[in-house]
């Protein structure tokens, strides 16, 4: 069987979309992953015999996405005439879109697999029905997957930690003390917790625990007035280091961002920050993650376009609000002798 994914959206959303690929490496399945060029470099390390075809679709650009005297027509054409001609034989979608479920019918496959949304019945020949409550995503592909092969196990969304590169910088960071790891950014400025909150939780937990930080400034630079904090500091790092020094953490703090979720799929600890998106559907998939949230807004969950001049759910989301619970997830993670077992309270 030859299959074709679609996925063009960000690199959070390439990684929920691994437990698939586990299940089709497994029955011996030929894949090709239509995605975006970062999501190919994040995962061909972990996926190599996986093929990915890229392009970076306009619609899911962040700002003028409907600008469609915009869109280069001709390459988007010739981009998906040579997926047309490659005659797979199966095309699945997790995304109940209308979009991507057209695509998958002007490209002639023949059977199209994706959840049920309005006109779904005309461009899919196998339609899923959407879950009664909000599930994570990844819940979602483990359905196709199911579908696909009733019967197999389901997996975690998953990178292989050992096929990234590393940096000589780590060498720096102490053997005997755990690593956390800092990143600020996120793509979406909305989804940014202010650099002076993240400075007091660092330094409140300088107070509780011994441990090394690694701080990962995001590429336009902020978080970068942190670096004092930190033992190590990662500027410019590209994404394949970027995976290689997150899967030397024991622990990451970060937002609602991509590297919450690689984190997750490389096994390590994630305390994620979240602003106006939904935790139920988009947060690192695994049980052992926190997740702050606070719905300080009362349009929270929303989309990443406030309608406010901040967004109130970050900005008022104070370090001395969340700290009790941060605190009492450190120390479980401390008591139940997990990946975080050595991180060691400090005696005053």
């Amino acid at each position: 069987m030859n299959v074709l994914i679609l996925e063009f959206w960000g690199l959070g959303d390439a990684i929920i979309m691994t437990p698939l690929l586990q299940a089709l490496r497994a029955e011996n399945v030929s894949v090709t992953v239509a995605c975006k060029p970062g999501s190919a470099k994040l995962l061909s390390p972990s996926y190599p015999e996986v093929e990915y075809v890229t392009a970076d679709m306009p619609w899911t650009a962040f700002r003028g996405k409907y600008h469609l005297w915009k869109w280069d027509w001709k390459s988007l054409a010739a981009y998906f005439h040579g997926l047309r001609r490659r005659n797979f034989d199966v095309v699945l979608s997790v995304r109940p879109d209308p979009r991507d479920q057209m695509l998958m019918w002007l490209m002639g496959i023949r059977r199209r697999i994706g959840f049920k949304t309005h006109f779904s019945n005309v461009f899919l020949t196998d339609v899923l029905s959407p879950p009664v409550e909000p599930r994570p995503v990844a819940e979602n592909w483990m359905a196709l997957q199911k579908y696909l092969f009733p019967g197999t196990i389901t997996y975690p969304p998953a990178l292989r930690s050992g096929s990234y590169p590393n940096l000589d910088i780590l060498s720096k960071l102490s053997a005997n003390q755990p690593v956390i790891g800092l990143h600020t950014g996120a793509r979406i400025p909305v989804r940014r917790w202010a650099t002076d909150k993240f400075r007091e939780l660092i330094i409140r937990l300088r107070k509780e625990y011994q441990f090394s930080l690694l701080l990962f400034p995001d590429l336009d630079g902020y978080g970068g007035d942190l670096e004092d904090l930190a033992d190590v500091t990662l500027y410019n790092t590209d994404l394949e280091h970027l995976v290689g020094a997150i899967s030397h953490c024991d622990l990451l703090i970060c937002n609602d961002s991509a590297p919450a979720h690689i984190a997750d799929a490389l096994g390590v600890n994630v305390i994620s920050v979240f602003g106006p998106t939904d935790p139920i559907r988009f947060r690192p998939y695994s049980p052992r993650n926190l997740v702050v949230i606070r719905d300080i807004c009362p349009h929270r969950p929303c989309f990443d376009y406030c309608r406010f001049a901040e967004p109130y759910c970050l900005s008022k989301l104070e370090v001395s609000e969340i700290w009790p619970e941060v605190a009492h997830h450190l120390n479980e993670l401390i008591s139940s002798g997990g990946l975080l077992a050595h991180l060691r309270k400090k005696t005053h």
